[in-house]
């Protein structure tokens, strides 16, 4: 990836990983702090747009600057998630592809569109909230969230498509449920480059017992039969397969972890306090563990209830609390600005 263009904005950095492929990362500096990607090839493509139309609004400027003012004709939403849907609106002109349940899995996140905005607004500094909600303000501070609505999607799949863009075919895998029930992934064979939305971040966290499993069995896939030599994650720095590795062996240890220490009276807080992640710490919020450990227990016992950002970010600060007794220095500080690293 070196002597490749770098386009600086003051929110994100785009950095060429192939010709006329730009990688789109933003300081993760948390929940939300999320990756994108365009291709300048044939005519134009988008993958994910961030949480706010101003992230969005940067990645219309770095596109149009390399393609010479024109707009990309297709965006490829990764999953639902806000994080990755929320700038779509800046690309209105463009034809959205969706998982076929993406339109319907984004309602709890969009009907919480307000909630989120007063959360920004408070910042970090806010008083007379929840401890989950002071943690919500503190993860979403430098955002803005004005003028964000859902745009539809124009093509829904169920499959995987390909996608002709000039001499080039990206591909678009259908790989879901993992992360979310409405996951893909955007390949470009001939480059061997892997858009791989939060199939692959730094703190993953799964919010199903199914999904967890299958995610498990996707970074197989990509380890064994993709092979890429770039991978732009969802969030986090741009890496290869090595850490594709270590996060599918992450996943391996918390199921692994899981099944050791459940027990029918045990909660989800305290089944995390038991397990030993210890070779996780670098990671950035390893206490999203309750995420994927939740979602094995309800499982277990038959509880059919999805995880809920109301309830969330409590059970991190009070798993975030339990992990700083258990490990102390061994837990380390986060550097936002190290994904920015062009090595």
């Amino acid at each position: 990836m070196k002597n490749r263009r770098i386009i600086q904005k003051e929110r994100v950095k785009f950095i060429e990983i192939a010709d006329d492929i730009f990688a789109a990362v933003s300081p993760y500096k948390g929940i939300s702090w999320a990756n994108a990607a365009f291709i300048n090839r044939g005519p134009g493509l988008v993958f994910d747009t961030f949480f706010d139309l101003f992230h969005a609004e940067e990645m219309m400027e770095a596109f149009q600057e390399v393609s010479g003012g024109k707009k990309p004709a297709y965006v490829v939403n990764s999953h639902y998630n806000c994080d990755h849907t929320w700038g779509n609106k800046v690309f209105e002109d463009s034809c959205f592809i969706m998982h076929e349940y993406a339109n319907t899995e984004r309602i709890p996140e969009t009907n919480s569109l307000g909630a989120w905005s007063k959360l920004v607004k408070l910042g970090k500094d806010a008083q007379g909230v929840t401890p989950g909600q002071q943690f919500l303000a503190n993860e979403l501070n430098g955002f803005d969230l004005a003028g964000v609505e859902w745009i539809n999607p124009d093509i829904e799949i169920s499959g995987d498509i390909d996608i002709r863009l000039g001499d080039t075919v990206a591909k678009i895998l259908n790989v879901a449920p993992a992360h979310s029930d409405s996951d893909l992934l955007l390949w470009l064979p001939e480059d061997k480059v892997l858009f791989a939305g939060d199939i692959v971040f730094n703190g993953c966290g799964a919010y199903s017992e199914a999904g967890i499993h299958n995610w498990v069995n996707v970074l197989n896939r990509i380890i064994n039969e993709l092979k890429p030599e770039v991978v732009v994650p969802g969030h986090g720095a741009i890496c290869g397969l090595e850490f594709v590795i270590e996060q599918r062996d992450y996943l391996l240890t918390v199921l692994e972890q899981f099944e050791t220490h459940y027990d029918d009276e045990i909660d989800s807080v305290e089944l995390c306090n038991k397990m030993d992640i210890s070779d996780y710490l670098h990671w950035i919020r390893p206490e999203r563990l309750y995420a994927s450990v939740d979602a094995l227990l309800k499982a277990k016992r038959g509880i059919n209830e999805p995880a809920s950002w109301e309830v969330l970010p409590e059970k991190f600060v009070q798993v975030r609390a339990d992990m700083e007794k258990k490990y102390g220095d061994k837990m380390t500080e986060w550097d936002p600005m190290s994904v920015w690293s062009e090595e």
